[in-house]
């Protein structure tokens, strides 16, 4: 039997071929259902002496050997009989051929009996049952050696390749209307495709929006129902959003209980996974990515296979799913509480094969990637497409955030030392800079004129703006300086001054460009929705944060204002996101006790290579554990959307004399949760009004940049003594003050 994946068309068995065919074999006819799904099926003539594969072997045929039954060779027929098909055969026979037949009784039954179960599939066919099972009972006749093409088989037995056979099924068995189906998946390829996750493919979800089955269209529409009116269309439903949400999970839960884990099911828990990291409940998200992601491995799909060479639209959507998992599981689940699913080596598959292209450059010559493989020679670049740009820092991005998370070991090398984690992460960051296509880049991509002239790309500039989001931010956490601290907290030995000093301004220019983006997109109206450009806004917001109390008061001005658009743009967030309200709420508290603290930067009364005396960990800035806590939580996406919060299966087997002494030893954990909660009850506006003070405007402040601070200036600096200066360090005025914007991308 041919392989499953075959395009088979329907054809004539040549007369050559009828001539060859024994009289018991089977003829094997290939036939296309609606839709121009193909299947393979068989269609068997007892009595016919035509056949379509028969070797031709005398006495006795390899086929009719193999499946034990007696083997004959009557007269030859002619040619017209050998076309006509469906009309009875045995009339046409000849006194010996027909005596052959009827003393071949047990063949004939046998034959008839698979026959009645074939046209029993024929009728489940047409009925509407998915390709692989309807080649289920077929297969079984043709067993697979090969362990590849076994895995290649399991992928039907999952039903991943099940495609809607109407567009009356959404409006039958959702009780949505089309039309409402329709403008929400053009709000979800608007506002959330590529932005950052691949979910599905561009053309394969505009084919089939009319026929998405329940388990897609009611976690889409919970996902997009998020958005305010002004993001939808005219066809506004008054249902609650989270009737949406619970009807989707109602569904999902039948399927899973069903085993029906394929393509369908996997898209719809990752919607689903989205909606509840939003919505605070993050246990069931991290399990819902964990299942996706093992569900995934469990068919390798997640590895390379040569049926993932050629565009196909259905082999796209498989890689889509895989890698939208990917990039979920590194959204959230490198934490402090939380590890990976799968790690990089895991995934060797192509990237997908990109849907948007860049202005500049040849764009007919993008290359099919993969996560592993890397240009000829050092420092070529290779045009992979811009998701597969984002995919690349996705995989930075969960190895920095697993370095930052993790327990520093008494035995590590330095940060500065070659060889240490920090040093490895900076050359793959650096290694992708040199390697990142020219089309992309800041200046070619022009993006302000191109958002302003041509609405059509901004599917491109969507995924491009995450792309430099997630650039700068990694070097935004891996040089943060509560980062810094608490790294070289259990450090023994003196300090490089000069990395502090490096990191110091490393951190400022790139949450600088956070800020840029921010604006820009401001200035031409540029949209996004994802929470995880706020996350990332968060980490800039808190090193922007460092630089409030600048004894120089325009640069402290400056920043100011820099931190202030960081914060509204997590505040326009948080208007449909819940863990954004949170996360905003922290980083409020957080500026409101920033005067406990004062810097987190050691310096030496701007260090300018002259020192008395290095630093060590013992004079590095302190905080206290509290507001550390609140730091963490800021830095720990998970934690603002419910994933710092204990015990929620339950008290369990846990005594209550043992859960008292537990509470008792978590004091800090518990304040801080009990603040979160009293802070996530009040109102956005009122937070936003104290999240940084009120300083005079930028013509008021005197010219000079080296008076001192004003008197009622509310951020503190630190005491100075024989090893401490002052809190903050002295930035070069060209960093803040002019347009240098150095390190862009």
């Amino acid at each position: 039997m041919s392989s499953i994946g075959d395009n088979y068309t329907i054809h004539k068995v040549s007369l050559k071929r009828t001539r060859q065919a024994c009289g018991p074999c089977r003829k094997l006819e290939t036939v296309k259902v609606p839709d121009g799904l193909p299947i393979q099926f068989l269609i068997l003539y007892p009595d016919s002496r035509k056949k379509a594969r028969c070797p031709g072997e005398k006495p006795s045929c390899s086929l009719c050997h193999r499946l034990g039954q007696r083997c004959s060779y009557g007269p030859q027929p002619s040619r017209a009989k050998s076309h006509s098909v469906s009309a009875p055969v045995q009339s046409h026979e000849t006194p010996h051929s027909a005596a052959e037949v009827q003393g071949d009784i047990p063949t004939s039954g046998r034959l008839q009996r698979i026959e009645e179960r074939l046209d029993m599939m024929a009728l489940l066919l047409q009925e509407g049952l998915p390709m692989s099972n309807s080649l289920q009972g077929v297969s079984s006749d043709n067993q697979l050696n090969d362990n590849r093409e076994l895995q290649e088989t399991s992928y039907d037995d999952l039903e991943l390749l099940h495609r809607p056979e109407s567009h009356s099924l959404a409006s039958q068995e959702t009780g949505l209307s089309v039309a409402f189906i329709e403008q929400e998946v053009e709000t979800y390829l608007s506002y959330f495709h590529d932005q950052p996750y691949c979910l599905f493919s561009k053309k394969w979800l505009l084919r089939y929006t009319g026929a998405l089955p329940p388990e897609v269209a009611f976690p889409l529409v919970a996902l997009t129902s998020r958005l305010p009116r002004r993001y939808r269309g005219p066809l506004h439903d008054n249902t609650d959003v989270k009737t949406f949400a619970e009807k989707a999970w109602d569904l999902l839960s039948k399927q899973y209980k069903d085993g029906k884990m394929g393509l369908s099911f996997l898209q719809g828990t990752f919607l689903m996974a989205q909606v509840d990291f939003a919505d605070g409940k993050a246990h069931r998200a991290y399990a819902s990515v964990a299942l996706g992601l093992r569900a995934i491995q469990s068919v390798g799909l997640n590895k390379a296979k040569d049926s993932y060479l050629p565009n196909d639209l259905e082999i796209e959507t498989r890689k889509r799913i895989t890698w939208a998992f990917f990039m979920l599981d590194r959204t959230y689940s490198a934490s402090r509480n939380y590890s990976l699913s799968l790690s990089d080596k895991q995934f060797t598959l192509p990237f997908p094969f990109p849907e948007t292209e860049a202005r500049f450059g040849d764009n007919g010559s993008l290359a099919h990637g993969s996560l592993h493989d890397g240009p000829g020679k050092q420092g070529q670049k290779v045009d992979h497409g811009i998701l597969a740009c984002l995919l690349r820092l996705y995989s930075l991005w969960g190895k920095a955030t697993e370095y930052v998370f993790e327990p520093a070991a008494e035995n590590s090398l330095p940060p500065w030392q070659t060889g240490s984690a920090l040093a490895i992460l900076e050359s793959e960051w650096l290694q992708f800079e040199t390697h990142f296509a020219d089309a992309h880049r800041y200046i070619n991509v022009d993006f302000k004129s191109r958002a302003r002239e041509d609405p059509q790309s901004r599917a491109y500039l969507s995924t491009w703006v995450f792309v430099q989001f997630l650039f700068h931010s990694i070097q935004c956490l891996l040089h943060h300086p509560f980062v810094i601290m608490t790294k070289l907290r259990n450090f023994n030995g003196n300090l490089s001054a000069t990395f502090l000093q490096k990191s110091f301004e490393t951190s400022l220019l790139h949450s600088r460009w956070i800020v840029r983006f921010i604006r820009e997109m401001s200035e031409v109206s540029f949209e996004t929705c994802d929470p995880f450009l706020g996350y990332l806004a968060a980490i800039a917001a808190t090193i922007q944060l460092e630089h409030t109390g600048s004894k120089n008061p325009q640069i402290a001005l400056l920043l100011n204002k820099e931190f202030r658009i960081l914060v509204d743009f997590m505040t326009e967030l948080s208007v449909y996101w819940e863990n954004m309200s949170v996360l905003v709420n922290k980083v409020n508290d957080l500026a409101a006790r920033h005067q406990n603290y004062g810097s987190l930067y050691y310096n030496q009364e701007g260090f300018s290579g002259a020192l008395s005396k290095m630093p060590t960990p013992s004079n590095m800035p302190r905080m206290s554990a509290e507001d550390e806590s609140l730091m963490w939580e800021i830095l720990d996406f998970g934690c603002s959307s419910g994933g710092d919060e204990a015990m929620k299966f339950g008290d369990m087997a846990i005594p209550p004399e043992s859960k008292m002494q537990e509470n008792e030893g978590h004091v800090v954990q518990t304040r801080t949760s009990s603040r979160t909660q009293r802070l996530g009850q009040q109102n956005n506006h009122g937070q936003r009004e104290r999240m940084t003070p009120n300083i005079q405007d930028l013509g008021q402040i005197p010219e000079s940049i080296n008076e001192s601070p004003f008197p009622e200036w509310p951020f503190q600096t630190r005491g100075s003594d024989d090893v401490i200066g002052p809190a903050m360090p002295g930035i070069p005025d060209w960093m803040i003050l002019g347009d240098y914007m150095a390190e862009h991308l």
